[in-house]
């Protein structure tokens, strides 16, 4: 007996879990489906109860399998369509349940008229007998099923609507029940054998009832969804019979569903959407909005002041007042204290819907239209800053080829007159040799012009990197390092490159120079970081100029110097590889000690990358191409 019970509850549950996933799955299936499936079960229903199948309870009770197991079910899933669906979805419901009980009326007069035609005997007297009182049952119990059918709407809107929602579901259901128990007991008192009504089976079904009504209502909290009550009258689904009513029913349905689909367009479009009122509190959101301002939930933005969620909004051009007069735009940012900051675009525009003033806000996200901007300008001007050095190494490799033919006609010169005037007065022999001094200087002049320029004389050989920053540190004037701590930190490993040892040896030296005039002004220590290795663990990030767009971190090798001086503005990193732009005193400096590391390094298939700010030092960090990898 217990074994039958359990199965009969678990059917129950089956049942109704079934309906209600067909009526939620309606708008793929389409409403045909879910109207079949409610009139089988409904007839399949009615030929148990024709069965008068019973399990028997303890206390004398008994369980009547029909109306437990496949009405009531039934019943909670018809009072969940009228819930999440309105009037019209359940009448319709209800008028298919009542044309598969007349249905099921039109197969028994089939047989009665079939067993007309056959023949007297013992089969025909049983069979006549079995279908008249099956007949008789089956009639009582689609009367009381359909009574409770047709109330249990009625008085699920009769309730309060303050009334807490799963108390309203189980009144309603034991209230139709009893409505629907009242014509047999009706009948069985007029035929004076009242003492027959099955008070066992009904209180069995009076019982389960509120479970059952616990168990809709726990779906329907799931579901999280009904129709507004000030939108359902409580005899709306007694006048929904009538046709004029209908219609018109009909065309407020039309009306909610377009509004429905609407409503789902504005849910899932891609630009974030928030309406407030008039101080800004939260009255509905879309998805695109939650996922901008990384909540799970929508329920959770709810209720909440969007100003609160909107930050960097500059005020004196945005004030949210203006916003109730005309539409407002303006720039914003949200989730600033995570890694999921965004920038937004927003506008805000006033919504007067049932005389109140709503303010509407459309959000797009756009940090990645701002980063790509960014990055486009950055490329735009490095590449404006590339082809201005390329000109200006054009322009001083032709200065440096001409001007260096001079020098080498006034050296020429001068080492004649000294040699002619060697018995000459000290005065003119010292002025001669000042020639020939100034003569070489400017000869070294043009040898930098001529390495910007990338026409300098190379002899490529293999550098080990290591082993070129260690010498060039040794060459360094031994009176200018003192004070200065010098940290060295290279990769493990061979580290060789390509090139020139002399002109590489000047462009380390130019960079350490620099470093030590930058920090000679400091007051506490003075540090300067030598570092090389591979291009993934350099100490600026791998960018290469637009000239070496297709270049890979695992094909190059670096070499850095880092010092913590006063640091660049970004004006002077702008400037600071070009010919003869100095930062240095007037006479401490040519300014092309940079410009020569640009172009030796550019004619080595390399390139220079400069970090700075002002108080936090600088790194220059070289780039050049892995000999181990090119062989």
């Amino acid at each position: 007996m217990l074994l039958q019970i359990v199965t009969a509850v678990l059917e129950l549950l089956f049942i109704f879990v079934i309906l209600a996933a067909l009526c939620h799955q309606r708008e793929r299936i389409g409403v045909a489906p879910v109207t079949m499936a409610f009139c089988t079960v409904m007839l399949f229903g009615t030929l148990m109860n024709a069965a008068e199948f019973f399990i028997p309870l303890p206390w004398g009770w008994e369980l009547n399998v029909a109306q437990v197991v496949i009405f009531l079910p039934l019943l909670a899933a018809f009072l969940m369509v009228y819930i999440t669906l309105g009037v019209l979805k359940a009448q319709r419901l209800l008028l298919g349940a009542v044309c598969s009980f007349l249905l099921y009326l039109y197969f028994i007069m089939l047989i009665k008229v079939q067993c007309s035609s056959m023949e007297q005997g013992a089969l025909k007297d049983i069979t006549l007998i079995l279908l008249a009182d099956g007949t008789a049952s089956v009639n009582l119990s689609a009367v009381a099923n359909l009574i409770a059918f047709f109330t249990v709407p009625i008085l699920y809107s009769m309730f309060p609507v303050r009334m807490w929602r799963t108390l309203r579901i189980i009144f309603a259901m034991l209230f139709a029940q009893i409505l629907g128990m009242i014509p047999e007991a009706a009948v069985l008192l007029l035929n004076g054998s009242f003492n027959a009504f099955p008070f066992p089976s009904a209180l069995t079904l009076l019982a389960v009832t509120p479970v059952m009504g616990f168990v809709l209502s726990l779906y329907l909290a799931f579901l999280q969804k009904e129709v507004p009550d000030n939108s359902r009258r409580t005899f709306d689904f007694v006048f929904a019979f009538f046709g004029s009513y209908g219609r018109v029913k009909e065309l407020e349905d039309d009306l909610n569903s377009w509004a429905n689909r609407y409503h789902q367009i504005l849910r899932h479009t891609a630009e974030a959407v928030v309406m407030t009122n008039e101080k800004g509190v939260i009255q509905e959101v879309n998805i695109a909005a939650c996922r901008l301002f990384g909540c799970r939930h929508i329920s959770s933005l709810i209720g909440r002041n969007l100003l609160s969620l909107l930050y960097n909004i500059d005020p004196a051009e945005t004030r949210w007042e203006d916003a109730v007069n005309g539409a407002i735009h303006f720039e914003c940012t949200v989730n600033p204290e995570s890694k999921d900051e965004k920038i937004v675009s927003a506008s805000v525009s006033p919504v007067k819907i049932n005389k109140q003033m709503l303010l509407v806000m459309i959000g797009r996200d756009i940090t990645e239209e701002i980063t790509l901007a960014k990055e486009k300008e950055e490329l735009a001007e490095q590449l404006m800053h590339s082809q201005r050095m390329e000109s200006l190494g054009m322009l001083a490799g032709g200065i440096a080829h001409d001007f260096n033919n001079c020098i080498h006609a006034i050296m020429g010169h001068a080492d004649v007159a000294s040699l002619i005037c060697s018995n000459s007065p000290e005065k003119v022999v010292n002025h001669l040799q000042k020639i020939g001094s100034i003569a070489e200087k400017a000869g070294k002049l043009t040898s930098q012009l001529l390495g910007f320029a990338r026409k300098g004389k190379y002899l490529v050989v293999e550098i080990d990197l290591k082993q070129l920053l260690e010498e060039c540190t040794g060459l360094l004037d031994p009176y200018r390092v003192r004070g200065v701590d010098f940290v060295n930190r290279y990769s493990s490993g061979e580290l060789t490159v390509m090139g020139d040892q002399i002109q590489m040896q000047q462009v380390i030296l130019n960079l350490l120079i620099n470093a030590l005039d930058a920090t000679a002004g400091n007051e506490s220590e003075r540090v300067i970081t030598i570092s090389a290795g591979e291009a993934v663990n350099a100490p600026c990030t791998f960018s290469p100029p637009p000239d070496f767009s297709e270049a890979k971190a695992e094909d190059f090798l670096f070499a850095a110097v880092s010092d913590n001086g006063s640091g660049m503005d970004d004006e002077t990193k702008k400037k600071i590889f070009e010919p003869f732009f100095t930062t240095k005193p007037v006479g401490s400096g040519t300014g092309m000690g940079l410009a020569m590391v640009y172009g030796t390094v550019t004619h080595h298939k390399g390139w220079v990358q400069l970090q700075s700010a002002p108080g936090k030092g600088t790194t220059f960090c070289i780039f050049l191409p892995d000999a181990a990898k090119d062989k």
